[in-house]
């Protein structure tokens, strides 16, 4: 009589994505096989966050400054591949205009282009509303990975906050490695922070907002944080407060804040305007930025670049280059005007460097 006894395989569900195009991943082997990078690399970067990221500020429009987060190239290097390998194979909504290949502030302001009314919204603090926990949620319930990968994920595109950590440091005086982060956040500065910011915010608050108005007739884009209503017909004072209140609610309950002061409702008696686009009959570029950029090649072709560029704060190489983009956008919003500063700028160019000048390589 065989003294082996009946072996018995159980067969366990491998963790499927959810879309086809996502790579199936199981552990952190895996992870790491795909992202092309060894294993402890990604554990060193984990465990070193505090490390690995250098802060410096940019001024704001309103005065105050925005911390941006860069990455060291380890950590660059691996979320720019999360977001080639995993993020870019997440499809977008169509309502969704900033951070995607192809689409940009004119493709956003097409479709509210000759409405009676204009309803602008701004979310508050976008990037950093994004918490790991969110993160983690989105990988496991979106992308269909398990709680392990998710969480590997989570903690590589989230960044400390290193601004409290640094007061807390500041004000102990016992072992400084009791002091611990608050929270981790999606850091402004991360190659794969755009993309995953979208994703989140496309689940919890686009396809909800879409649910609420798409049966009213009411047209709705995001760029990054940047939200936008219109719809074809005029609205009573008292339907623009109910539809107010029932769009606030959903935001509310997506876990983002509105700002207060940025809120605009815009009627088609009046300039309605987004993202730096005139959007009454037809997309335009404003009339007092027209009438400035071309008061500045005027003073350009008279007076040179260098005093012009010292006077508006650019280098002198750079201005140049400023002014270029600047003409190229606006020649995508409306081409008559933008081949009008077109011309004034060759105009000026050629007057401050002589006829020789090479317009595709900026010498003579």
């Amino acid at each position: 009589m065989s003294s082996y006894q009946t072996t018995l395989i159980d067969l366990l569900p491998l963790p499927t994505p959810q879309h086809e195009d996502l790579p199936y991943l199981l552990d952190d082997f895996s992870l790491a096989l795909h992202l092309g990078v060894r294993c402890r690399t990604l554990w060193w970067c984990i465990h070193n966050k505090k490390n690995m990221y250098r802060l410096f500020y940019i001024p704001k429009s309103d005065g105050s400054t925005r911390c941006i987060h860069n990455p060291k190239k380890p950590l660059k290097f691996i979320q720019r591949r999360i977001y080639q390998v995993i993020l870019k194979k997440v499809p977008l909504l169509d309502c969704v205009g900033a951070y995607v290949p192809r689409r940009g502030c004119l493709e956003s302001a097409k479709r509210h282009t000759g409405h009676a009314i204009r309803i602008g919204m701004d979310l508050k603090d976008f990037f950093p509303s994004h918490r790991r926990a969110r993160v983690r949620h989105f990988f496991v319930n979106c992308c269909g990975y398990t709680h392990q990968v998710s969480s590997i994920l989570a903690d590589l595109c989230t960044a400390p906050d290193l601004a409290a950590y640094r007061d807390a440091m500041a004000a102990t005086t016992g072992d400084p490695r009791n002091v611990k982060i608050a929270h981790h956040f999606v850091p402004q500065g991360s190659p794969a922070s755009p993309s995953l910011c979208n994703l989140i915010a496309q689940e919890s608050l686009d396809k909800a907002l879409l649910v609420a108005i798409v049966n009213e007739g009411w047209v709705y884009t995001r760029y990054s944080d940047d939200l936008t209503f219109s719809h074809p017909e005029n609205k009573s004072r008292r339907e623009i407060e109910d539809f107010l209140q029932r769009v606030k609610t959903i935001i509310n309950n997506a876990g983002y804040r509105i700002h207060p002061k940025k809120t605009k409702i815009q009627r088609y008696w009046r300039r309605q305007h987004m993202l730096g686009i005139v959007i009454n009959q037809h997309p335009n570029i404003p009339r007092e930025t027209y009438r400035l950029y071309r008061s500045i090649l005027c003073n350009c072709y008279h007076q040179g670049f260098e005093l012009n560029a010292i006077r508006y704060g650019h280098s002198d190489g750079g201005f140049v280059d400023h002014l270029r983009g600047k003409i190229s956008y606006f020649k995508s919003i409306n081409l008559t005007k933008g081949l009008k500063l077109e011309q004034q700028l060759k105009r000026a160019l050629v007057k401050e460097y002589g006829e020789d000048f090479n317009e595709n390589t900026g010498v003579c």
